[in-house]
């Protein structure tokens, strides 16, 4: 597994993208499309010279912060090359919620993007769902965007008891998505140079890439299935 890293005490840049990202067993055969669309973004971000400083951290029921990104987005190793890693255990959001307010407060960012993917309902957290609606409450307060991203799943049911709409809530590799990283490469590109996007904007940027990097794994075994 990736070695926790340090811990940044101040924002590297303006904007802050976090990504809270579930580690639970369930998420093993997703993990591989959400790397992909993490990925396409943050070449896209380097391409435009936009700078955020961006980190990822994943909860599971053993773990419920491993940070594995804390830097400058244009910094990170490609996730082919240094993927992230898990404990694959429950589904403790709220506690990983309460964890991710706490590192926010600590930081205070000028501007801020949280996003929570996730592929299953809360288990094992002993932070209350009252608790960690304050906390998201608290990011919004500040003028902070929450979006919540469904891995094949319904986040509606996820989000809404947290004070998050539905039309914030996206269900990434459900049927019908058709959107590409060439169409919602400018506009992951205006946000990050600019303000922070509103949430359907971003979840409209991952459901485009969360499909190409899917579309590009098919065809990758197709070609192996015919060579």
């Amino acid at each position: 597994m990736n070695a926790l890293i340090k811990r940044s005490t101040v924002p590297l840049a303006p904007q802050l993208d976090y990504f809270l990202i579930d580690g639970s067993g369930s998420m093993k055969s997703k993990w591989w499309d959400t790397l992909a669309a993490l990925d396409a973004f943050a070449s896209t971000l380097r391409a435009a010279r936009a700078t955020s400083h961006g980190i990822v951290s994943v909860f599971s029921g053993r773990s419920i912060q491993i940070l594995q990104r804390d830097s400058l987005l244009a910094d990170w190793k490609t996730f082919a090359e240094d993927p992230l890693a898990s404990t694959w255990q429950g589904t403790p959001l709220y506690d990983a919620i309460n964890l991710m307010g706490r590192h926010l407060q600590e930081l205070n960012p000028t501007r801020c993007s949280i996003v929570i993917v996730t592929d299953g309902n809360e288990n094992e957290s002993k932070t209350s769902v009252e608790q960690a609606r304050a906390v998201l409450d608290w990011c919004r307060a500040h003028g902070w965007t929450v979006t919540f991203l469904g891995a094949d799943f319904n986040n509606c049911t996820s989000s809404t008891p947290l004070g998050v709409a539905c039309a914030a809530s996206y269900n990434v590799w459900g049927n019908g998505v058709t959107l590409t990283v060439n169409t919602l490469s400018p506009v992951t590109v205006f946000f990050a140079q600019s303000v922070v996007p509103e949430p359907r904007t971003w979840a409209l940027a991952i459901l485009g890439l969360g499909a190409a990097g899917a579309m590009l794994r098919r065809r990758r075994a197709a070609a192996l299935a015919g060579a």
